[in-house]
């Protein structure tokens, strides 16, 4: 196994070894995501680095990372420098110039839903059901029992 510093590849992953902020190590990846840009802002670094390749770099102009910033912090916002919201619904309208506007409201029911919406139906109908009942048989109770009075004519 390769030892970076007193750092045995055999044992950690993470060794490394730096030079101008350029780190080398175990694995290239690793290497490359503690690699900070410090060389990139320095020509002098740039052209040692350029003899292994031919190709036109040139040093970086300043942003929002500093020099020591690592390439993994760097990915993890996304390597956006400066994110711009514009939302403007007007110009896009005036742009757009849509002759009508109309959207689609879609609404998907879950199964536990269903089965809530169906337990609420047979609840309510059973309550609609006994306030009925407790009517008809008060009604039915008063029809049976409703004493009818009959005039007989009786002529002697």
């Amino acid at each position: 196994p390769i030892v970076y510093s007193k750092c045995n590849c055999g044992s950690s992953w993470t060794c490394t070894q730096s030079s101008q902020g350029m780190m080398v190590g175990c694995y290239p990846l690793e290497s490359l995501l503690q690699t900070t840009l410090q060389c990139f802002y320095n020509q002098s670094c740039i052209d040692s680095t350029n003899k292994f390749t031919q190709l036109n770099i040139s040093s970086l102009k300043t942003s929002q990372y500093q020099m020591n910033t690592t390439i993994q912090s760097i990915l993890n916002n996304l390597m956006v420098e400066e994110y711009i919201i514009n939302k403007s619904y007007e110009n896009y309208f005036n742009q757009c110039a849509p002759s009508s506007c109309s959207y689609n409201y879609m609404k998907n029911y879950q199964g536990t839903q269903g089965i809530i919406n169906i337990i609420s139906l047979y609840s309510g109908l059973v309550i609609l059901t006994r306030c009925l009942s407790v009517v008809l048989i008060k009604l039915c109770s008063y029809k049976s029992n409703r004493i009818t009075i009959e005039i007989t004519d009786q002529n002697t």
